[in-house]
C-alpha cells in the first residue's frame, strides 16, 4: 500500500505500529495487526 523507506526497512505494508498495552493486549492483537500489514508488538 505505502512504499517508502520506513515501510521497506520494517517490512510492513502499512506504517501502523500497534502500541504494547501490558496485560490488556495479548498475542491475538499483535497477530491480527501483523496479518493486516502493520507492526504488532508484544510487551514483555
Amino acid at each position: 500500500m505505502f512504499d517508502n523507506r520506513i515501510t521497506r526497512m520494517l517490512g510492513v505494508e502499512i506504517p501502523i505500529v500497534q502500541a504494547p498495552m501490558g496485560w490488556i493486549a495479548r498475542s491475538q492483537l499483535a497477530s491480527a495487526v501483523s496479518r493486516a500489514g502493520g507492526m504488532g508488538i508484544i510487551e514483555t
